[in-house]
């Protein structure tokens, strides 16, 4: 059961909305401004959403302009820091959550829940902002 449900959070974290960050633009340049933890990431789903806003028009996305910036309020090596522990700390609570004995799946669960809601407080530390238009 425990497996089930690990697989079942794992793809509701990957349904989301196909272009909710695009803002169309006047004279159709229009833009996709993306909170992410990683720019990589967050480049990756800002082209998606841009493609997919032009493929509704039966067009293509064409860039015109990208910016990454990072947006958080600590120093950044330190937010990377602590980003990196969270999802550590998630990935081994989980891991021992799931496959571990009892003993290990309660300590697993209580590590996995506190890197879960470190990564949150910690937030989308990056803005990828890219300009575009549909051709």
């Amino acid at each position: 059961m425990r497996k089930f449900l690990f697989v079942l959070a794992v793809l509701s974290l990957s349904a989301c909305a196909h272009h909710r960050d695009v803002r169309p633009g006047p004279n159709g340049l229009n833009r996709v401004l993306v909170k992410t933890d990683n720019t990589d990431e967050g480049s990756r789903d800002a082209i998606a959403q841009a493609n997919h806003y032009c493929d509704q028009f039966g067009k293509h996305a064409v860039f015109m302009e990208e910016k990454q910036s990072y947006t958080g309020t600590m120093k950044e090596s330190d937010y990377r820091k602590a980003k990196t522990a969270a999802k550590v700390a998630q990935g081994v609570g989980g891991a021992a959550w799931v496959f571990g004995g009892q003993k290990e799946s309660n300590v697993g669960g209580i590590v996995g829940l506190g890197g879960g809601i470190a990564d949150g407080a910690l937030g989308n530390g990056y803005a990828v902002d890219m300009q575009f238009r549909c051709q």
